[in-house]
């Protein structure tokens, strides 16, 4: 593939969704966008080097993937801002933190399959509904009936999870 407009169109498509990815990973708007745009720069020359990709969408991932645990690795300031944030947090905030989180990836990880798998494509992955419906051949309304029962059974969940910690 090395014609620019469809190379453009994959770009709209997908620039939104891998940012959210790479966001995972940064957590700073700016790197995820500078990751996500070199990407595509490095999937471009290759392409254009006359590379085949069999499916893009996935190696699109890999390559984001890739290129935001680099620059997470390699970040120092990443680290002073994570070093200077553990002490201002108490160990006692820590361990509650991190059940809290625990038991909601728990609740996550217990939701019915199918539910489980279109709420992390649009929360995590950054997809909308139509994208969600298209890839899994599905309607729109049924992906905005399983994400309200997943968000339901999180909000659950997430009161239960409080009223454990604060009452």
């Amino acid at each position: 593939m090395t014609d620019i407009s469809e190379f453009e169109t994959i770009f709209r498509c997908h620039y939104r969704p891998l940012t959210m990815y790479a966001l995972r990973y940064t957590e700073n708007i700016d790197d995820a966008e500078d990751i996500v745009q070199q990407s595509f720069i490095d999937i471009w020359e290759r392409l254009s080097g006359g590379m085949a990709i069999d499916n893009l969408k996935a190696y699109l991932y890999t390559v984001v993937r890739n290129g935001s645990l680099t620059r997470v690795i390699h970040s120092p300031q990443k680290s002073t801002i994570q070093e200077n944030e553990m002490e201002d947090i108490s160990e006692e905030e820590r361990i509650i933190r991190s059940e809290r989180d625990a038991q909601l990836w728990t609740a996550i990880d217990r939701l019915p399959k199918a539910r489980k798998r279109i709420f992390l494509l649009s929360k995590r992955d950054g997809l909308t509904y139509k994208e969600i419906a298209d890839e899994l051949g599905i309607s729109i309304k049924t992906v905005e009936h399983q994400i309200s029962k997943a968000i339901k059974t999180l909000r659950n969940t997430a009161i239960k999870v409080y009223f454990f910690f604060f009452s």
